[in-house]
């Protein structure tokens, strides 16, 4: 092979091992020890990894805006790791991800029997947040409550936004939600000094919160928590969809409008615009839009955005329930029948992330109404 042809392949290879260097930085890789009697148990090391990451995937398992670390067991191997052991390069995924600049997190976990009829898991890792900690989890349930009580916690340092947001979830699946631990999970690492690596996380922590807030029927500190989302993180334009909401709610239907209207024109997830991703955003951009016209009595404006957000997701619920009322309140009753029956079908399917306001609750364009739940999809795959 001549010279110039090693050079591409070796670019090539490079190339390869350094993208796969990046997708396992926003991994986990999970090890866990054992000791032999828990062993011989049928518990072995490979059986405990399994039952940590699954925990670990559960909490993870939610639809949102915000990409979660895939979590694998360290015995695993990577691309980098099948090559660099080919080309007998030892560390060669770490040394790589230092030289890119990324992360390489992995937890270990050893469970010990420190008496008879309890079991202690010992948790070491580092997250970007947290820096290095440990986690401690004693239990007289056995081994498998106690690893799935420790990725529980361990979460809640790696990734206290699934843990939120996992923990948001659960709530909603009780008639009266308790949103405790969700809010002592966020206030924990609101409460660390910002850094630009966690500044989008703080966002998402931030709106979040302000979800919880309307949820709890106080508008006005969900403006607060709102407005924080784009404080320092200024591209976080679903804080300022949200803070919209708010308003709306509020009854300030033209600073709703104002704040929404200059996003029309650019992306509302820069960092992720895909269109799988940007269309239902878009949709409820427009429709909330609609919802602030409306209640300034623009009712053509109101419907050219209803409109517009039925082009943008046609399988949405919200869209077609807000141009269906519009429609029956201007007396076309057949369209407004037609646009029900296709709400009816679309909310049998997703309509949104749970960090929109919008899914949770109904717009009114109406003053002094008191705010009304919808049936949240969210909630449904939760139960499931």
């Amino acid at each position: 092979m001549d010279p110039a042809s090693l050079a591409l392949a070796a670019a090539m290879v490079f190339g390869l091992l350094s993208a796969d260097a990046a997708v396992s930085s926003n991994s986990v890789a999970v090890s866990v020890t054992v000791p032999p009697p828990v062993a011989t148990t049928g518990f072995s090391a490979e059986v405990a990894e399994r039952v940590f990451t699954s925990e670990l995937e559960r909490m993870s398992r939610a639809r949102s805006l915000l990409r979660a670390a895939t979590v694998r067991s360290a015995r695993e191997p990577t691309i980098v790791g099948v090559i660099a052991g080919a080309l007998k390069l030892d560390n060669f995924t770490g040394a790589l991800q230092d030289l890119l600049g990324l992360d390489h997190p992995r937890v270990n976990a050893a469970v010990v029997i420190p008496a008879a009829n309890r079991t202690r898991v010992l948790i070491n890792s580092v997250s970007a947040r947290a820096g290095s900690f440990s986690v401690q989890v004693d239990s007289d349930a056995g081994v498998e409550a106690a690893l799935r009580n420790g990725a529980v916690l361990t979460m809640e340092q790696f990734e206290p936004y699934r843990s939120a947001l996992f923990y948001f979830e659960q709530a909603l699946l009780s008639s009266t939600p308790d949103f405790t631990r969700l809010k002592a999970v966020a206030h924990r690492e609101l409460a660390r000094p910002p850094r630009a690596e966690t500044l989008a996380e703080n966002s998402y922590l931030q709106n979040l919160l302000g979800i919880v807030a309307l949820f709890e029927n106080d508008r006005v500190a969900a403006e607060g928590y709102f407005r924080e989302t784009f404080r320092l993180n200024t591209s976080f334009n679903v804080g300022r969809l949200n803070l919209a909401f708010a308003l709306i709610e509020l009854d300030r239907y033209r600073e709703a409008l104002d704040l929404l209207t200059p996003l029309t024109s650019v992306a509302m997830i820069p960092e992720i615009a895909l269109p799988g991703r940007e269309a239902p955003l878009q949709e409820a951009l427009h429709s909330t839009i609609g919802v602030a016209r409306w209640g300034l009595g623009d009712l053509d404006g109101a419907e050219a955005s209803f409109r517009t957000a039925v082009r943008y997701f046609p399988e949405s619920e919200a869209a077609h329930v807000y141009w269906a009322r519009l429609a029956r309140e201007r007396g076309r009753v057949t369209d407004a029948l037609a646009l029900e029956a296709t709400a009816r079908m679309n909310a049998l399917t997703f309509d949104n992330y749970p960090e929109v306001a919008n899914l949770f609750f109904w717009m009114n364009p109406k003053d002094n109404q008191p705010m009304q739940r919808r049936a949240s999809r969210v909630v449904r795959t939760a139960a499931d």
